[in-house]
């Protein structure tokens, strides 16, 4: 006990620093608990979809959407999602997922989607890419 109490005398700052990552992520787990799952992996994703009717809302371009895109799916670019959410009202009480190629671009959207009051907006984790690896259909345009 002497020589942490040592330690401590030693390098405050260190210690200090500790503290302060430690309290930042308890913080950041805390907060993340209580906003619920922000994303589902593509087995959950399709469990949605067949139990709950969830909506599949493509982010990417138009290019990329019309080559291939998840069953079912509407395209609403990233850039122009709160322009267009009267094309998500409908849905508003339904699991929403949004995904893009690798599922980099979509927290954002999912955040700006929460905000709005569309509280089972989720991220499909990895994107377009996992759902193809995980094995599972596309369409094309």
């Amino acid at each position: 006990m002497d020589r942490i109490i040592e330690f401590i005398g030693n390098h405050p700052l260190l210690v200090l620093a500790t503290a302060v990552v430690a309290v930042a992520i308890i913080v950041t787990e805390i907060l993340r608990l209580r906003r619920g799952p922000s994303s589902v992996e593509p087995a959950t994703a399709t469990q949605l979809y067949n139990r709950e009717n969830a909506l599949f809302v493509d982010i990417r371009s138009d290019a990329e959407f019309h080559k291939a895109h998840l069953p079912g799916a509407i395209h609403i670019p990233a850039s122009t999602v709160a322009q267009r959410l009267d094309r998500l009202e409908p849905h508003r009480g339904k699991p929403i997922i949004l995904y893009c190629n690798n599922g980099m671009q979509t927290g954002r959207v999912v955040a700006q989607l929460r905000k709005q009051g569309f509280a089972k907006a989720y991220q499909l984790q990895g994107g377009i890419n996992s759902w193809q690896s995980a094995g599972y259909p596309l369409e094309a345009k």
